[in-house]
This record gives C-alpha cells, sequence and structure tokens, in this order.
C-alpha cells in the first residue's frame, strides 16, 4: 500500500515526518561520524544518536555509506551554492578580482566554520571509503570544476582579465582548498584570513594569472 506523503498521522503529515526523521539522522551522523570518525561508527549508534529506531533507519538509508554520501553530498551542494551566489555577486557589483576571489574562499570556509567535525566528514573521513564512493567524488571535484569555470568566464565576460586555466588546474586548486581547510583544523594558529590569503595566491598570479599592471 502506497501511503500519501498529505497523509496526517498524530497532528503531523507523513510527509513531514519524514523529512524531520531524515533530518535528524543527517544530524546524528554529524555528531557520530565528526566525532569519533566514520570508520569506527556504526548504524545502531547512529540511531541511538538521533532517537530513532534501526527500521526507520533503514526506511530513509540502504545502508551507513549512503548516509555518509547523502551528508556529504547535502554539504557539497550547499556549499557551491554559497560559493558560487558570492562570486556572481561581488563580479555584478564590478569589484576587482582579488576582493572576488576573496569573497568566493570566505564562503567556502564560513560553511565549516568553527565546525571540526563537517571538515573531518567531508575532507578526511569520506577517502577511501569505497571505489563507488571515490568515483562520486571524483563526479563532484569535477562539478566544482566546472562551476568555477564557469564562474570565471562571467568574470572574463565582465572585463576581468584572467587566465584560462584547464580542468587539470581546477582539480589541484581544488584539493589544496581543501588540504589547507585540514590544515588549519589541524593547527588553531592558523587563521581564515591565512587560508583565504593562501588560496588568493594560488589562484592568483596562480592559475588566472597575474594582476595587470598600469
Amino acid at each position: 500500500m502506497v501511503v500519501s506523503e498529505d497523509r496526517v498521522y498524530r497532528g503531523q503529515a507523513v510527509g513531514d515526518r519524514r523529512r524531520d526523521r531524515r533530518e535528524r539522522f543527517l544530524a546524528a551522523a554529524v555528531e557520530v561520524f565528526g566525532t569519533q570518525g566514520y570508520a569506527s561508527s556504526s548504524v545502531p549508534q547512529v540511531c541511538r544518536a538521533a532517537g530513532l529506531s534501526t527500521r526507520q533507519f533503514y526506511q530513509e538509508f540502504t545502508d551507513r555509506e549512503h548516509l555518509l554520501r547523502t551528508l556529504y553530498d547535502q554539504l557539497q551542494d550547499r556549499t557551491m551554492a554559497e560559493v558560487n551566489a558570492k562570486v556572481l555577486e561581488r563580479i555584478a557589483a564590478g569589484d576587482q578580482l582579488d576582493g572576488i576571489l576573496d569573497a568566493g574562499v570566505r564562503a567556502f570556509l564560513a560553511v565549516y566554520h568553527d565546525d571540526a567535525r563537517l571538515v573531518r566528514i567531508n575532507f578526511i573521513d569520506v577517502v577511501g571509503v569505497s571505489s563507488a564512493f571515490e568515483e562520486h567524488r571524483q563526479l563532484r571535484r569535477a562539478q566544482w570544476g566546472e562551476l568555477l569555470r564557469a564562474a570565471a568566464e562571467v568574470g572574463a565576460e565582465g572585463g576581468l582579465t584572467i587566465s584560462t586555466a584547464s580542468p587539470l588546474q581546477w582539480a589541484a586548486y581544488i584539493g589544496a582548498v581543501n588540504a589547507a581547510i585540514v590544515e588549519r583544523t589541524l593547527d588553531p594558529s592558523i587563521t581564515e584570513t591565512d587560508v583565504v590569503d593562501a588560496m588568493r595566491t594560488l589562484l592568483r598570479p596562480g592559475i588566472l594569472g597575474a594582476a595587470d599592471v598600469n
């Protein structure tokens, strides 16, 4: 029997109850995976943290890796949307390239600001989970490369002097960003400004070319 999501159960629509349950599992995954590590966790631990049953878990996710992938995609989608919005906003405002680059990097860092759990999940624990997950991570990196390429194209069309970067160069940059965020988590003396400065240097005079000399 198919249950309509509009059906009300205990005063709440079935669809709303399922979305709420899914969010509780994802929040629990942040806590469990982010503090003790994905490899050392289990479905029952996630369920206890969420205050839900294993039966309810398997109604939402096929297994623990599916939960991790869902959380990873949620973080990736959020970060991509915020970086893209901020960069295009600054381009439209007529900012100079260095200001646009700084705004984009800061938008990226803001998603993981002061939450080492998210850094661990998104940049450490997802590595080497399975061959299928590695293929998925490669796809997400390619999406990042396309987003950055498209943003650079918009900037060039708006009059900014930007060198054309290859997919390999963008992949190298994305890897460097990830490494810098992890390093900051491990070394409290590294500030957000340090990371922004390092990322800007890699972009300019790095893969986007040196600034114009008037």
